[in-house]
């Protein structure tokens, strides 16, 4: 049996993660290597998983 333990930096959809730069945005899909984020202005940017200058805020609501 495998046991996999979530990473804390890992994103998940619907997380809410802040830039360096302060600017928010919401995670619209994660995959393994990259997640989608789309900032507060609209825009949609594809980032890497481990971009230490992404930072989770709030992690999405589990279902």
């Amino acid at each position: 049996m495998s046991v996999q333990l979530e990473s804390r930096h890992f994103f998940m959809a619907r997380d809410v993660v802040q830039h360096l730069t302060g600017k928010t945005g919401e995670v619209q899909e994660a995959l393994a290597l990259y997640a989608v984020i789309r900032w507060e202005d609209g825009r949609e940017e594809e980032v890497d998983q481990l971009d230490s200058r992404i930072t989770v805020i709030e992690r999405a609501a589990r279902d």
